[in-house]
């Protein structure tokens, strides 16, 4: 599951790892937290389309979706998508072979369940640098408007290593691409079935350490600089590999 994360880097690093000109504008408030129920724009990649970013909305709408009424209930159940079921879900199917995209972030944010407890911790890679997750993007059209907007899904699979300790109970996280997933997963002449191979989760380089309880919290505004600090719990114990 990700339903949080954060973009906090700065626009030359951005620039620097993916070496394309970064919309300036839209980098000028850092995403320290964001959950995906508020339908953020978020900056992607999409296939076929590694130069720049579009910045569609979290939280998918098939374009076949009929009503608004129907977009507002599909949307907040299309925020993550499971990578062993998207080339089967009515909702994602038809996206796997030419409407795949990477979201990019430098953090997420997850919870561990400890004695009836839950306690947020952010994961991040160790040199905190940004990275891709999976994920699918659509276009639907306003009933009535003759607008359209674009919205994106974040594809999850199996939790390994650091995010299966922290996210003990689902024991899911996103598809974090690596270089080599990442170009497949872009690739805008592959089919989905044939890239399946390569597209194991980056999780080796992965951090995670527990946040301000803050982060728990229902908040008007949520993006805080002081809910990514570390805490302590004391009576939580370390994370153990």
């Amino acid at each position: 599951m990700c339903f949080n994360a954060s973009l906090i880097s700065k626009v030359s690093v951005i620039e620097e790892i993916y070496g394309n000109k970064v919309p300036k504008e839209r980098f000028d408030i850092p995403t320290y937290f964001r959950s995906a129920f508020e339908h953020p724009p978020w900056p992607i990649f999409k296939q076929g389309e590694p130069t720049y970013f579009d910045f569609p909305t979290w939280g998918l709408i098939p374009a076949w979706t009929k009503t608004a009424d129907a977009a507002a209930n599909i949307r907040g159940k299309t925020i993550n998508a499971r990578c062993e079921t998207i080339s089967t879900k009515p909702s994602f199917r038809a996206l796997v072979d030419r409407k795949r995209c990477g979201m990019l972030v430098d953090g997420f944010v997850e919870w561990r369940s400890y004695r009836n407890k839950k306690y947020p911790y952010r994961v991040s890679l160790q040199d905190g640098k940004p990275f891709l997750l999976a994920g699918l993007w659509d276009s639907w059209k306003i009933p009535g408007s003759g607008r359209s907007i674009e919205t994106f899904t974040v594809v999850t699979t199996e939790a390994l290593g650091i995010p299966a300790l922290v996210h003990n109970t689902k024991l899911r996280m996103p598809l974090i691409l690596n270089r080599a997933s990442g170009k497949a997963w872009l690739d805008e002449d592959s089919e989905f079935r044939s890239i399946v191979p390569e597209i194991s989760p980056l999780f080796k380089p992965l951090v995670a350490w527990p946040i301000s309880p803050l982060a728990s919290q229902m908040r008007k505004e949520q993006n805080l600089p002081e809910i990514l600090e570390p805490h302590s719990y004391p009576e939580l114990p370390p994370l153990e590999a």
